[in-house]
């Protein structure tokens, strides 16, 4: 048995903040945001309606209602997110409350950075395949607003808030096919504190280390060097050719990086959705947003071949090759 996607959901916060509103907080402009990202605008969350624990809770339920299927019939939650607005208990275990989910069913974050959702979707297709779980609902939310550094223009620029949710059914098909991998010695590159360490506020440096920190130059160099090979070993590994995939849906980072991917893989550009210039980078409900977009406007259906993939903290990077 294999996991398929057979509901979509996805949470965008209503405030827009524009590359012209950008450049009133940060020495930028539209041009500079535009030329070296894609982005035009990013989602900013409201900080006591759109919290990542009631976000995630609104694409869960879209997602729910999109498959059609009963909550209560779940019996696996499994949610991505690096910026929850809890400690604990997970945000898994608030989704179920919000759902009326049975007390059967198991539930489990997962804090991967940008590749969460893909790290997420992997453990659930553990879960169908080894006949533990048949139907899970793997979400992706989070509020990067909150973890920017404003003053930073090489950063602040990047990133938006919001959720995304698909529900897997266990169906006959292939098993899950994907690769994972990470580069700890270059964790550096990007990476941010934990603020609850009473014994560190006063050391010198340790309030802007509990901001995003990044070397953008470094993160972007990883990204369009490995993540191809990524692909092009995934390809490899389970037999398919890249001019067969209809999709390849990426995590919505950099404009930039995405098509330079593309150009080294030697893949039209048509193959690479992109919605960044709307989102900005939603770190691990990027993927999940994206795959709910394209369904609403009839770019995704049944039988159709994907390949997604994603790169982030740790540094870390995953690839699958789904048949939707």
């Amino acid at each position: 048995m294999t996991g398929k996607i057979i509901g979509l959901g996805s949470y965008l916060p209503a405030k827009v903040l524009t590359n012209d509103d950008l450049s009133k907080m940060v020495d930028t402009n539209d041009e500079w945001i535009t030329e070296r990202t894609g982005i035009k605008e990013r989602r900013i969350s409201d900080p006591l309606t759109d919290k990542p624990s009631q976000m995630v809770v609104k694409a869960a339920m879209q997602a729910v209602e999109d498959a059609g299927i009963d909550p209560k019939d779940i019996d696996l939650i499994v949610t991505a997110t690096t910026t929850s607005d809890l400690m604990f208990p997970t945000l898994s275990c608030v989704i179920h409350r919000e759902l009326g989910v049975s007390e059967e069913c198991g539930t489990f974050d997962v804090n991967s950075a940008c590749p969460g959702w893909i790290a997420a979707y992997n453990a659930a297709q553990g879960f169908i395949e080894g006949g533990n779980a048949k139907l899970v609902l793997v979400a992706g939310v989070e509020c990067t607003s909150n973890f920017v550094n404003w003053e930073d223009r090489g950063q602040c620029i990047l990133f938006g808030d919001g959720a995304g949710a698909a529900i897997l059914r266990a169906e006959e098909g292939k098993p899950n096919q994907f690769i994972m991998r990470s580069s700890g010695k270059r964790m550096d590159c990007l990476h941010c504190d934990n603020a609850m360490q009473p014994a560190r506020m006063n050391e010198e440096g340790f309030k802007e280390l509990t901001k995003f920190n990044m070397d953008g130059r470094e993160v972007f160099k990883f990204a369009v060097t490995e993540v191809p090979k990524l692909i092009r070993d995934l390809a490899a590994k389970f037999d398919f050719s890249l001019e067969d995939v209809d999709w390849f849906v990426m995590h919505q980072a950099n404009a930039r990086i995405i098509e330079a991917t593309a150009k080294k893989l030697k893949v039209s550009l048509d193959k690479f959705p992109m919605n960044i210039m709307r989102t900005g980078n939603t770190s691990s409900a990027s993927i999940p947003v994206l795959l709910k977009e394209m369904k609403d406007n009839g770019q995704l259906k049944r039988g159709m071949k994907l390949v997604i993939a994603s790169f982030g903290g740790g540094l870390t990077w995953d690839a699958n090759y789904i048949e939707y």
